[in-house]
């Protein structure tokens, strides 16, 4: 927060960070549709999805955009994982999308992507340069319980030891399979939301970072569309896979990204400091860099900070 304070009054702008990736609304900071970065990336990257019409029937819409069950529904206002939700069939969808039209915003539902594993991808280019790559490499581990050969499904989401998973929402979502007994060892994953307030764990991978990992990104965007900085959340059976171009982008996350290998637990904290701080001076670098190449004009303070109000009216109300 200092840091952010110090680059306000530098800039003499609250809303700096906007240049580091123009083709967004605040850089991807504050309120940022999220299909104003799907719409840049190119499709054959990306899951089927679309926006929710309230007028249409919800079964013809899953039919003419080509989507099967389950789905991903999530808020276009993009948010830490803000009300994300897996639907398994088209009742749950149904009750879900009932509550959402009580709250004002848009909606997408998105195809599930059945692939392995989840990263999440720091990327960065130096505007005007060939200065490009990647700054974090994370793998999500989804929240797992293990059978004992005794114990119901109901009872190992009970014994489930981390305070971020929601227990109530997991034992909705397992009630017709609640009181069956998992055989021992036999591993069953909770839910496919990969955020830590859903329970999910970050591994580091940065010892896997390399050249063909930075290109594989750096492909993803044309430069001519000005994203600079930003987090992309991926599915792909491996980082091989990655490294040979085949993943989809399930989240695109602007200049709110943070590098999520630090939340591993097995790293130190000084070793978290330092990566904090070499990301916030990677995007003021940035900044500077687009602000010397164009005209950039930073979006007005007032502006800004009705953004940042709708955010946090956004996400006071989140559906259970």
């Amino acid at each position: 927060m200092v840091y952010v304070l110090y680059n306000a009054i530098k800039y003499r702008s609250l809303t700096f960070f906007s240049a580091c990736n123009p083709a967004l609304s605040f850089g991807g900071m504050l309120a940022d549709d999220k299909t104003e970065a799907y719409n840049i990336i190119p499709k054959v990257y990306l899951p089927l999805m679309f926006l929710y019409d309230h007028k249409v029937d919800l079964q013809i819409q899953i039919d003419q955009h080509g989507l099967e069950f389950p789905v991903i529904v999530k808020p276009n206002m993009g948010y830490k994982g803000f009300a994300v939700r897996e639907c398994r069939n088209l009742s749950e969808l149904e009750a879900y999308i009932y509550r959402l039209e009580l709250i004002d915003k848009e909606w997408l539902i998105q195809e599930y992507i059945d692939k392995k594993c989840e990263y999440s991808i720091m990327y960065y280019c130096v505007p005007g340069t060939n200065n490009y790559g990647v700054t974090s490499i994370c793998k999500k581990e989804y929240p797992c319980i293990a059978g004992d050969g005794k114990s119901t499904i109901s009872q190992l989401i009970d014994q489930y030891e981390n305070a971020f998973v929601n227990k109530d929402y997991i034992k909705k979502k397992w009630e017709s399979k609640r009181n069956e007994v998992p055989k021992k060892g036999n591993e069953i994953q909770l839910h496919h939301i990969g955020n830590y307030s859903r329970g999910s764990k970050f591994h580091s991978q940065m010892n896997e970072n390399d050249e063909y990992i930075s290109t594989a990104m750096h492909n993803v965007f044309n430069r001519k569309k000005e994203i600079y900085f930003c987090r992309l959340d991926i599915k792909a059976d491996s980082l091989d896979e990655v490294r040979n171009g085949n993943f989809k982008i399930i989240e695109i996350n602007g200049a709110k990204s943070e590098p999520l290998h630090i939340y591993d637990s097995e790293y130190g904290f000084w070793n978290r400091i330092r990566a904090v701080r070499k990301h916030w001076k990677l995007m003021t670098n940035i900044v500077d860099k687009r602000r010397k190449i164009g005209n950039y004009q930073f979006p007005g303070n007032i502006e800004g900070l009705r953004s940042l109000l709708a955010v946090k009216r956004g996400v006071k109300i989140v559906p259970n």
